[in-house]
């Protein structure tokens, strides 16, 4: 069984065990995870206040080489112990994105953590005077609320910008999938000192509910579905705690008229579409296309789903994995439904493998839908799985317009050979990232902060940003003595 992390050690859970199942075959217990209990959260926020005093007190400089050391030994840490391994199982999604979030464990560190002294600089309002002067100084001990579909690397994002800014940490790990984030969790913390770190775990909202109103706590960053950011806000007005939410968003892509629809291109819109079962908050969530050339794109992405093979992410020849749990299929599945009663056409491709069509596992076939009427709940929300509604425009300003009407803004992009149309579009489109021939994880860089608008959330994670979210300004001012 997998242990919390309080205060410099692993410990039991004193609030019980509960099992993990795999979404790949859900009668299958992974593994038993510790719940904590208040007491426990109690004593992991009063680690990190004690903590807090020395860290902060360390030059920027020391807190990164010791942050990036300590990324390091975890991500070690995961390739001898074959993390992976268990965290495909618990998840769902297949083995090589597991690795890939491993591997991006260190890296993120080095990248935040190398922007952190010239983000934190004080500033002089009158150089070369030494006043008045501005500096960024560390909340206290921040909350880190994180999401199931792509947690390690979330942790490491929110982790490496908390810690290098001054902040200690306790963090709660996803519910669902809490396994190998706090095999490596523990192993990161114990190589930083006793109580700069923490890991609580626990099922459903109840201890997250109490990590977020605790009196201890200086600012709460979540990464989640927008009821959940509504909650922890509401939760964290009574004592008017700093939040900071990524939420999610329903993305649009927009296809230009002079762009040939190639493979390429339906490679690209697969990738950004489809990755860990469409469950990306980033993940194109509409596609804009030419009335003339609707078909066209669809019959080229319905081609390349249909190379897909759908399964135990941790088979050989699997290339899609299940979603994550029963309730996030049914919603796909209702809100496809819903468009099939509505006049729309769904095309499913892809097989499902042999050996996982009885294992009642969280299946759902990549699905390009077209003849989708616009007020349907598949284009109006997130549907946060592996199905793309495909909308036609009769101009790029009706592309525009359809686009933008949405409680979110998170990401958005535009796809086409016209370097001044993509300019032109993507200044238009409401997001807070807006790439052109891109969209999704490969449109992301982390030195650019990153984070939306409206439903989508508040506040920015990665970049300089990322690292002065987790700061407030302090204002020193001197005069000449009286006298």
């Amino acid at each position: 069984m997998a242990n919390l992390f309080i205060d410099g050690a692993r410990v039991d859970g004193a609030g019980g065990a509960y099992d993990v199942h795999n979404p790949a075959r859900p009668a299958e217990v992974v593994g038993q995870v510790p719940a904590a209990d208040v007491a426990q959260l109690d004593a992991a926020v009063v680690a990190a206040r004690r903590a807090f005093r020395d860290w902060s007190a360390l030059s920027i400089g020391e807190r990164f080489e010791l942050i990036v050391a300590a990324a390091n030994a975890a991500g070690a840490h995961a390739t001898s112990a074959d993390l992976a391994t268990l965290y495909t199982r618990e998840h769902g999604k297949v083995r090589s994105e597991a690795e890939f979030e491993f591997l991006t464990a260190p890296v993120l560190p080095q990248i935040l953590g190398g922007m952190a002294e010239a983000a934190l600089a004080p500033s002089l309002v009158e150089p070369p005077s030494a006043y008045p002067r501005l500096q960024r100084e560390p909340y206290g001990v921040a909350a880190l609320v994180i999401p199931f579909n792509w947690p390690i690397a979330v942790t490491m994002m929110k982790l490496s910008s908390a810690l290098v800014a001054g902040n200690t940490v306790v963090a709660k790990v996803p519910p669902t999938v809490p396994l190998a984030l706090l095999d490596f969790g523990a192993e990161l913390a114990a190589a930083l000192p006793p109580g700069v770190v923490n890991f609580l775990s626990g099922p459903g909202a109840d201890i997250s509910r109490a990590l977020v109103t605790h009196p201890g706590i200086n600012v709460i960053s979540l990464t989640g579905g927008v009821a959940t950011g509504k909650a922890v806000m509401a939760a964290a007005a009574e004592r008017l705690t700093p939040v900071l939410l990524e939420l999610g968003g329903n993305d649009a892509a927009i296809v230009t008229p002079d762009l040939a629809i190639t493979d390429a291109l339906a490679d690209q819109l697969f990738a950004a579409t489809y990755t860990t079962a469409g469950q990306v908050c980033m993940a194109v969530k509409r596609l804009y296309c030419p009335r003339d050339r609707v078909a066209e794109l669809a019959d080229a992405l319905l081609a390349r789903c249909e190379r897909e093979v759908i399964g135990d992410g941790l088979a050989p020849d699997t290339t899609l994995g299940p979603m994550h749990t029963a309730p996030g299929k049914d919603r796909v599945t209702t809100m496809l439904a819903a468009a099939s009663v509505a006049g729309a056409t769904i095309r499913t491709g892809g097989r499902l493998r042999e050996e996982d069509a009885g294992s009642e596992g969280y299946f759902v076939l990549p699905t390009v839908v077209t003849d989708v009427p616009v007020d349907s709940v598949l284009v109006t929300e997130e549907q946060f799985g592996p199905a793309l509604p495909i909308i036609a425009y009769d101009g790029v300003a009706e592309a525009i317009a359809a686009a933008n009407p949405t409680e979110f803004g998170l990401t958005a992009s535009v796809w086409t050979s016209d370097e001044e149309l993509g300019d032109l579009l993507a200044s238009q489109l409401v997001a807070g990232t807006v790439s052109i021939n891109a969209h999704g994880m490969a449109a992301q860089d982390p030195r650019l902060p990153f984070g939306g608008t409206g439903a989508s959330g508040i506040g920015r994670e990665l970049g300089p940003d990322g690292v002065l979210a987790f700061t407030q300004p302090r204002a020193f001012i001197r005069r000449p003595a009286p006298g």
